[in-house]
This record gives C-alpha cells, structure tokens and sequence, in this order.
C-alpha cells in the first residue's frame, strides 16, 4: 500500500485546514466524508471535491476502503469515535484534546495496541520546521539548564452558540488553547510536572473564560501557561536557561513565514521559516507511522501526560489548591 485513504467525521470548520493538507500530500488521498445528516454530508462533499458523503458516521467506518479516520468532533467525542474508529480496524488522527481524562488516554493506547493500529493526537504545530528547530536547539544544550517558560494563546471568542462555551462538551479556555502551551512545555521537558497551580475566571456558562497557571518540574523549572476567549487574538511562548533565551512569536500556529529569535550574551540571532500549508506535516507524518513504521512525532503516552496536566490545572483552580503529580 503507497496511499492511505482518509475520511473524515463531521464538518467542522477546522477541515478547511486539513482537506488542502491531504490534497496536497501525495501519500494521503481523501475519499469519503461523513454527516449526521446524508444532505449536510452531500452538500459538504460537492463544495470541496470529496468523492463520497455518508449520512452516519457508522456507515463511514464501515467502508473497507478508507485506511484512516479524521475527527473534528467536539471534544466531548473524541474518545467515543476513536474508540469506534479502531474497532473497525481504522488508523486515527483525533482533534486536541483527544480525551478529557488520563483514564480515557489509557483505554486508546491499549485498544490501539491491541489493534496494532496507528493514533495520534493533531497538534499540528508539532510538525512544523519551526517547532523541530526549537527541538533542536534544546537538544544540543544551547540554552543551558532551563530554568522558566512562558507561554500563551488567546483569541476573542464572540460567537454565542459556540460549542466551547458548553461545559459538559468539554468546552473552556484551557481544553481549547491552554493545551497548546501545556503541550509545548511537555514536548520540552518529556515528562510530567511534579505540581501544578491553576487559576481560572468562568464564563457565564461556567467554562472557564480566562486560565491562568504554573507547573513545577523535577529539577526546579517553573513554567507559566494562559488561555482566554477574552481578550484580542496573542500567542507566545518564551524559553529562559542559564546560557540563552528563546523566543517564539508564532509557536502554535506558524503559518507563512514565522521566526525564532535566540538571546545570548546580548546579542540576538533570528532564524526565519516559511511553510505553505501548516498541516501537511501532520497528515504526512501519518503516512510515515502507518505506510514506513516511524514512530509518529506525538505519541499516546505523551497525550496522556497532557491531558493528566490539563486536569490537574482545572482540580487546582476548582479547589483553590496545588496539586502533586507524579512523574512517569
């Protein structure tokens, strides 16, 4: 097998970014999408050239044909339709956060062993020239013994009917943006915080509307992580160790032609990126896993670790506490 035959479940607006993506690939081919409404499925199928629409997602697992399944879904589904996916021995690329608890990680990982089956959760930043540099750059001691990180992403938030307003959807500030720097934190430090600390102001639906909070690792490094639906549209992540800093402007969403600025002895270095499509890293990535067996770039146990972190941030502000982790 050459080329992976994706479909996707749903129609959210977040296939604008990754149908483009697949049709740019030349490993990935999208063939089917799926509605809950056979009209909706048809429509959306017309607009962007998709060869079959299906009006149930479970008529869309069944079809033989299709090698990996795409999930847009709220999150609050994630873990149900990958779940499915998997039982109908499909390979899955899932939304962020892809489950909402450590024990619904845990339940993917062993099902997609069982399964001898690839998933991945889409941080599609994470394959990104840029974010590999940072990687890089870490990696060879450059910056020293870190000791602080800050990151951020926002954006204002002003649609009524949004499903990120609805708590039991899994909807709130952190589960939607503040993943992105827990996320980036975890692909720095490769492990778990030993405690967090978490502040939040709810929405009037009860989600959290701004998040606020610190993570203390082994060793010492302290990290700052926020995300709110209520202020203009920033995101940033900053690196301070002993020997040099770094700063990423665009970390979560680098598209186009973005920069790193590395800080050291007072002076600056700028190293500069250009990218056409941002998510054609993440499809592609999955044809290594699945067609070449690479390991994939983000891997199940460093989800769960996310989302372990994620939690335990939302318990601290409920409880008004710190909350210790255990590393693993």
């Amino acid at each position: 097998m050459n080329t992976l035959r994706w479909g996707i479940l749903g129609t959210a607006r977040i296939n604008r970014h990754i149908i483009p993506a697949l049709k740019a690939s030349r490993r990935n081919q999208l063939v089917a999408i799926a509605s809950r409404s056979l009209e909706n499925a048809r429509h959306f199928a017309n607009q962007w050239n998709v060869p079959h629409a299906y009006g149930s997602y479970d008529v869309l697992l069944e079809d033989p044909s299709i090698d990996v399944i795409y999930i847009p879904l709220p999150n609050h589904l994630h873990v149900e339709w990958t779940l499915h996916a998997l039982q109908a021995g499909k390979h899955v690329l899932c939304e962020k956060p892809i489950a909402l608890s450590p024990e619904d990680v845990t339940l993917i990982q062993n099902t997609a062993q069982q399964k001898k089956l690839v998933v991945m959760e889409a941080f599609m930043y994470r394959h990104h020239p840029q974010t590999i540099k940072v990687q890089e750059i870490i990696a060879s001691g450059e910056l020293g013994e870190i000791h602080l990180m800050h990151g951020s992403f926002s954006f204002l938030l002003d649609r009524a009917d949004d499903v990120r307003w609805i708590p039991e959807y899994g909807g709130g500030s952190l589960w939607d943006l503040g993943c992105y720097p827990v996320s980036y934190c975890h692909m720095i430090m490769r492990t778990l915080p030993t405690e967090v600390y978490g502040w939040q102001m709810t929405s009037a639906s009860g989600v959290d509307l701004v998040f606020t909070g610190t993570l203390r690792y082994s060793g010492g490094t302290l990290a700052q992580i926020s995300s709110s639906f209520a202020v203009q549209t920033y995101t940033g992540f900053e690196i301070h160790g002993s020997r040099a800093n770094l700063l990423i402007p665009k970390p979560f969403n680098p598209q186009g032609k973005t920069y790193i600025i590395l800080q050291q002895q007072g002076r600056e270095r700028r190293l500069e990126f250009k990218v056409k499509d941002l998510y054609l890293g993440e499809v592609e990535n999955m044809a290594e896993a699945i067609l070449d067996g690479i390991p994939p770039r983000i891997d199940l146990q460093e989800s769960k670790q996310n989302i372990t972190t994620l939690k335990a941030l939302y318990t601290s502000a409920n409880q008004n506490t710190a909350i210790r982790l255990s590393s693993e």
